[in-house]
């Protein structure tokens, strides 16, 4: 009679095991559609983007504001043209693609540590997603002078603000370059004329004296994108939309 009965609180105990990894299973799934076709959770990994986004804020991004995304080959299906002003989350031009299998493991990892830990199967910090903000897209040419943007729009004959071509409203942040560097080095404040050519898009931090963006590695095109940033939900007294 002891035997059965052990047998079958063994069964019991299987079982609830069993159903414990299928819910589990089934929610990183759902997880997973979610954050593919709708919505994704990020931390900001660096100051780039201060003094809007600093580091360690968390954010929500839009995976489908600019199309939907297959997760298992990375190709986009784009409806939606990203737009000046918009804060994106974005894949360097640089960066390798990662089988989906990477892609997988990588998902679970950041769902099982609430997105501390991630992008295994990464040889290179040009392989991890950077938060920047775009000021120039197909057609324009953007320069840059005292490191505020300005932007000659495609069809036109002179040259605007950042704020005045994407209608949005932000704050920079420069610095003061040392005495002996000239102006056409990185991070002095300037940037000759750059011209973008079809599909490409000009993408800056808000920290434009701390920033490794489109200055250094070149244009990004639309399919490098992930999505575009919706609002900060952490820390909860600057929590904001953009």
């Amino acid at each position: 009679m002891k035997r059965v009965q052990s047998f079958e609180d063994t069964r019991r105990r299987r079982s609830r095991i069993l159903q414990i990894l299928k819910y589990a299973a089934l929610f990183f799934v759902g997880f997973e559609v979610f954050s593919a076709f709708a919505l994704k959770t990020w931390v900001v990994s660096s100051s780039s983007m201060e003094p809007t986004l600093n580091s360690r804020d968390r954010i929500v991004v839009g995976s489908s504001t600019y199309g939907i995304l297959n997760p298992f080959n990375g190709k986009r299906a784009s409806f939606k043209a990203p737009s000046r002003g918009d804060i994106v989350l974005v894949r360097l031009p640089s960066s390798k693609e990662r089988s989906w299998h990477q892609r997988l493991l990588d998902s679970a990892v950041r769902f099982l540590t609430f997105q501390r830990l991630g992008q295994l199967g990464s040889n290179s910090a040009l392989d991890t997603p950077v938060i920047k903000r775009i000021v120039a897209g197909p057609g324009d040419s953007v320069m840059m002078d005292g490191f505020i943007m300005y932007v000659k729009s495609s069809g036109t004959s002179h040259y605007l603000t950042e704020y005045e071509v994407s209608g949005a409203d932000y704050d920079i942040t420069g610095g003061q370059p040392a005495k002996d560097w000239g102006k056409d080095m990185p991070l002095s404040g300037t940037m000759a004329p750059v011209d973008l050519g079809p599909g490409e898009f000009f993408v800056v931090g808000d920290n434009r004296f701390s920033s490794a963006d489109s200055r250094f590695f070149g244009t990004v095109k639309s399919g490098h994108f992930i999505g575009k940033v919706l609002f900060r939900y952490w820390p909860l007294d600057r929590m904001s939309g953009y």
